[in-house]
Order: C-alpha cells, then structure tokens, then sequence
C-alpha cells in the first residue's frame, strides 16, 4: 500500500472499531421498562404461600408484606400491579421467559444466578440470627460462652450453632423440632439464646415476646426484588422506589402492620 493510502485506509479501520464498539456497548433501551410505562401494567410473580409475605385471604384475596410493597411502588410509578401466581420453583423461569416482569415473594438473594437475573437492593433480612432476652446481659457471639442455645434441629441456626461450640468450646445446643419452639425455649427460660431465621425472630417480637435480635445475622439471606437481567431501567427505578419508601417509613408501617408493633419499635 502506498504512503498516500496509508493514513486515509487507517482513518477508516478506526471509525470502523469505533462504530462496532458503540454498537456493541451501546446502552440498550429497557423494554419490560417501556412496556409498563406503555400499558400501565407491572406484572409480578408471587407464591402465595409464605405468610406474612404473601397468602390468600378468607375471601381469596392476595394479602401480605410482599402484596403490600408490590403496590406501594406501582402507586409510585402511576401503574397498575398484576399478580401472577407462580409456584416457587418456577419464579425464575418466570422473569426470564418475560411471563412477568418482577419477582417480589420473599425471594432470597442467590448470587449464583447473578449473570441471569437483576437483584435489587435488600428489603427484608431473613439470614440466621441470635436473639436472647432482654436484659440477658448477652450482647455479642462471646457472651454466649457457658450458655445455652436453642436451635432447629438440621437448620442453617444449628449448622451456625455447631460452628460457634467448637469455636467457643463452652456452648450447650438445645435441639428443637422448629424455629417457633427454638424461640419459645428462650422466652420460657429452658435456653439463654437461640439462633433462628430472621422472619422467626420478627414475628416473635412483634407479637410482644421479650426478645431482641443480637448483632448481625450470622448467616446473611436478604429478600430482594428480581428482574429480567437486561431491564436496567425497570431495577433502578424498582431500587429509587425502596429507597424512598424506607426514608419515608413505609417499609416500617408494612413491618409494624404484617409483624406486629413490637417488631416495629425494634426497627426503629
């Protein structure tokens, strides 16, 4: 190639490479967004059969923490939320054969699915965490040491409970057939602690038990909203929505209606 090509035949590669670059990073318009904004219709799986996050009422009636939020955002945004009832294992395919647009049924985070689906910020945690009465005096893991605690028998709380005695080496694990008798053991007195899910916990204290959550869950598992992996826009917009509601305390009103006023004075 002569030098009187050279420069011109480069200037054309690079605006070439550059065309291909914008094409394929280009940011892409978020359909599932566009659609709901175009019909004014957000549509969201939900499985009916985890109360207080979502159930049927007397008459039939979706009821719930996640029906509630669910509405809360479409309110929002101006829009209409259709439910969709979908068994648990099927939520996922759900989202992304575009049947629905979100998930919101106490859908744990799994970050293995991560490079499939969006996640939106935590609004509710349900890991494993330690509760002990008030006043016990145990304010940390340490204080656990020469005490007694109440677990479910083969749940996260007893694999977490298993680690802390060898840790500790001065632990006594009370095995119970459920994380409601795990709970009760402490209120009762046949246990100084207990490590149980977090939905156990605030439901406890909501109706009034005189426990309290101790330090952060030892076994994180936030529930969050899921959408399709490419509907960018739909998950900011989902996030903003969350965040308004917690700074405006509507997530502590759904809290105090769904657990009881216990629990919401604890939030606070």
């Amino acid at each position: 190639m002569s030098r009187r090509w050279a420069l011109p035949a480069l200037a054309v590669v690079a605006i070439a490479s550059i065309v291909v670059a914008w094409w394929l990073f280009r940011p892409r318009q978020d359909a599932h967004w566009r659609r709901i904004i175009d019909t004014g219709v957000w549509r969201v799986a939900i499985d009916p059969s985890f109360p207080p996050f979502e159930s049927t009422g007397p008459d039939g009636e979706l009821i719930g923490f996640d029906v509630d939020l669910a509405r809360a955002i479409a309110v929002r945004w101006g829009v209409e939320v259709r439910f969709e009832l979908i068994g648990f294992d099927g939520l996922l395919d759900s989202v992304w054969a575009g049947q629905v647009d979100s998930v919101i049924s106490a859908y744990p985070l799994q970050p293995q699915y991560a490079r499939d689906v969006g996640y939106s910020i935590p609004y509710f945690e349900a890991g494993v965490v330690l509760v002990a009465r008030e006043g016990s005096g145990i304010e940390g893991i340490e204080d656990l040491r020469g005490r007694r605690v109440a677990v479910e028998w083969g749940s996260e709380g007893d694999v977490q409970a298993r680690k802390l005695a060898r840790r500790l080496g001065d632990l006594s694990i009370v095995p119970l057939e459920s994380p409601d008798l795990a709970v009760g053991a402490v209120v009762d007195g046949q246990a100084d602690a207990a490590l149980v899910d977090g939905v156990t916990a605030a439901l406890a204290i909501g109706r009034g038990d005189p426990l309290m959550i101790v330090g952060e869950p030892l076994s994180p598992a936030p529930y969050v909203i899921v959408t399709h992996v490419r509907a960018h826009a739909l998950l900011a917009a989902i996030n903003q929505a969350l965040e308004d509601l917690k700074a405006e305390g509507v997530l502590d009103e759904l809290r105090a209606r769904w657990f009881g006023l216990g629990w919401s004075r604890k939030a606070q």
